[in-house]
């Protein structure tokens, strides 16, 4: 069992203070934090529940200078 822990973008603007629109623009974009697609299609580009790695999100804020809060 893994223990990653996973959460949604409003969570990620509760926990880092990066708002949701900005976490959607980023995401249009193809930059900015990395994220999960759960329960999309493949071949798809709409559709499924977008998650973010606390782990991960954490090390690239790391990387980008920017101090976490989690």
């Amino acid at each position: 069992m893994s223990n990653k822990k996973f959460v949604r973008p409003k969570d990620i603007e509760d926990l880092f203070s990066i708002k949701v629109s900005t976490l959607s623009k980023q995401r249009q974009g193809k930059y900015g934090l990395p994220y999960t697609v759960v329960g999309r299609p493949k071949n798809k580009n709409r559709g499924g529940v977008i998650l973010y790695n606390v782990d991960e999100v954490n090390d690239y804020l790391n990387k980008k200078g920017r101090s976490t809060l989690y």
